[in-house]
């Protein structure tokens, strides 16, 4: 599991400690990654484009198996249905 988002380093390191994570918060300040999963929100925050909230579930391949966009930070997929797109995506097709 990995965090990204589109601040510097030196801030994803600080949030990761302050919040106690235990997975790396991961910096795209130029947007590469979000550009190549379609989630940038252009002119949304300050007049900078940022991300949508997204959860994406990718495999060992590569291949994307499970995703939540949302455009409210607030609104978040449950622990539960992360780890039910988990145990599909080990038994089921990609979706």
């Amino acid at each position: 599991m990995a965090g990204v988002v589109v601040d510097p380093v030196a801030t994803n390191a600080e949030l990761a400690r302050t919040a106690g994570l235990e997975f790396p918060i991961l910096s795209d300040p130029d947007l590469h990654m979000i550009d190549a999963y379609g989630l940038r929100h252009v002119a949304a925050h300050d007049g900078q484009d940022i991300a949508f909230s997204a959860s994406v579930l990718i495999d060992a391949g590569g291949i994307v198996r499970w995703t939540r966009v949302t455009r409210n930070v607030r609104v978040r997929p449950t622990p539960d249905a992360v780890l039910a797109a988990i145990d599909a995506s080990a038994t089921g097709p990609s979706r």
